[in-house]
């Protein structure tokens, strides 16, 4: 029982890879980030493998709103950011997600919200994003600095 569980949810985030691909490239100034050797794909699977959670998917038919992209990237963003401040070690493909969130961060709710909560969440998140990428940027400076005069 465990097993066909654990195939289920590897579905699920396949599916979920596969939305998430569809909206990154319906934005013209995303796709700039993708010239490179990381494909969509790639991004997309390692967005899916980090901030999948089973017990929250969207209509598989439906496309993904603003606030759910901008949930699931703020979830890769605070573990990438960890894993940067910790390691300083990230992939191209790790670093292509960090810029997404910092690009989706800047973006206006699209879709009519539920609420004016969920609007101010949405603001309170985007403007967390953008304060984290901030110090993040900081720091790599810093280290930056620190190599040079070594």
């Amino acid at each position: 029982m465990t097993f066909i569980k654990a195939l289920g949810a590897q579905w699920n985030k396949g599916k979920l890879s596969q939305q998430l691909e569809r909206v990154l490239m319906l934005e013209p100034e995303i796709q700039s980030l993708f010239i490179g050797a990381t494909t969509v794909t790639t991004v997309s699977n390692l967005i899916a493998a980090i901030g999948f959670q089973g017990a929250v998917t969207q209509e598989q038919e439906q496309q993904l709103s603003h606030e759910f992209m901008l949930t699931i990237l703020f979830d890769c963003f605070r573990l990438l950011m960890i894993k940067q401040i910790e390691h300083d070690n990230l992939s191209q493909a790790e670093h292509l997600i960090i810029q997404l969130t910092k690009m989706w961060a800047t973006k206006e709710l699209g879709d009519k919200p539920v609420n004016e909560s969920s609007q101010t969440q949405y603001q309170a998140l985007q403007q967390q994003i953008l304060n984290l990428s901030e110090q993040l940027d900081e720091l790599n400076r810093q280290r930056l600095l620190q190599k040079r005069n070594m």
